[in-house]
């Protein structure tokens, strides 16, 4: 089968063919690929930055954002069919520590990820315990329903800001970002403002009807912001970009009792003056990681459904998965969106 995996331990990331999988274990499926998304973890996968070659163990068929359908039930697993349209929670817990069984799961301390710490989905067949299993509505077409992860990212993130009737300030317009404007806004934000210095995303921004769409790198972009929230500041900031400088700008400007949730990774420390900041701002500071499993998916789904003209205009293209060369350049380019890749056409003459 093709599988797009890490097989060296440099900057890149290559095809192989593997023999199909066997019969999946007690407790997994087996799930044939339909498409799955280009995530950013894939892209620090395909970087080999630090954090990748401090992770990642060769070779490694990466991907965790999917949909498919079962072709393969193993022993004990209930309430499945063979041909069910699934996509699945990536973050596989123990289900047994005290995190998992508070309703935490999402920070379980013994998480492994698919496609980071066990083969992915970036393949013809993934196997994946049948308790992570997202069953598909088929009203939501399979590019939208290859992204439930990432858009549950900024659904969680959303959900921990409380948006409804706030001024809210997205930084970073990533697809995570551009997903997180487009819920903010569905979920009743005062203003949603997007600030992002590509100007490619920054065009999808705009085309989803924000308030305020607005370069960092220009001088008045601190000034555009204040203006739009009547000088107060936004009450509301969803930081995705990871870029220490912005949450500190972001910071300067937010509006006292500002909720701030962080999605973004940072590259390495970054210093931040919390006494004056956030300490005498009253500000709160929430960390975000993965989704609340299964909260998050039936939010998800519910958007989905509703707002299948948002998901369009933030999913920029849909290429054969044996393009992935092309999906992860264009990342490199800032020229994109969120990228899915087909996997029903596969050549199996391809060379490795």
């Amino acid at each position: 089968m093709f599988t797009i995996a890490k097989t060296e331990a440099a900057r890149g990331i290559w095809s192989a063919f593997k023999e199909p999988l066997t019969a999946p274990a007690r407790g997994m499926v087996m799930v044939e690929v339909i498409a799955a998304g280009i995530c950013g973890t894939d892209y620090h996968i395909y970087s080999w930055d630090s954090w990748s070659a401090g992770r990642i163990k060769t070779p490694m068929t990466i991907g965790h954002e999917f949909v498919g359908r079962i072709s393969a039930i193993g022993e004990g697993v209930t309430g499945y069919e063979i041909g069910d349209r699934v996509s699945a929670e990536c973050h596989i817990s123990c289900g047994e520590c005290h995190y998992c069984r508070t309703g935490n799961a999402h920070i379980c301390e013994k998480t492994s990820i698919l496609g980071v710490d066990r083969p992915g989905a970036f393949a013809e067949q993934v196997e994946v315990p049948a308790s992570n299993l997202w069953r598909v509505p088929e009203a939501i077409p399979d590019k939208h329903a290859a992204v439930f992860d990432p858009v549950g990212n900024a659904m969680h993130m959303v959900s921990a800001g409380k948006v409804t009737a706030k001024n809210v300030l997205i930084v970073g317009g990533g697809p995570i970002g551009l997903f997180a404007a487009a819920i903010a806004k569905a979920h009743g934000a005062r203003t949603v403002a997007l600030q992002e210095p590509n100007q490619a995303r920054a065009a999808i921004a705009r085309s989803l009807d924000l308030d305020l769409v607005v370069n960092p790198r220009d001088p008045d972009s601190a000034a555009q912001i204040l203006s739009l929230t009547d000088g107060h500041g936004p009450d509301v900031v969803l930081e995705v970009s990871g870029n220490g400088v912005a949450l500190n700008d972001a910071l300067e400007i937010a509006a006292p009792g500002a909720t701030f949730a962080l999605l973004g990774i940072p590259s390495g420390p970054v210093e931040l003056d919390l006494g004056t900041k956030v300490v005498m701002k009253g500000v709160s500071l929430i960390g975000v990681t993965g989704r609340r499993m299964f909260e998050t998916w039936y939010q998800v789904e519910a958007f989905m459904l509703k707002n299948p003209d948002l998901m369009e205009k933030v999913i920029t293209h849909v290429l054969p998965a044996t393009d992935f060369q092309r999906g992860f350049e264009l990342m490199d380019e800032g020229a994109c969106g969120k990228i899915v890749l087909d996997f029903q056409q596969i050549d199996q003459r391809l060379p490795i």
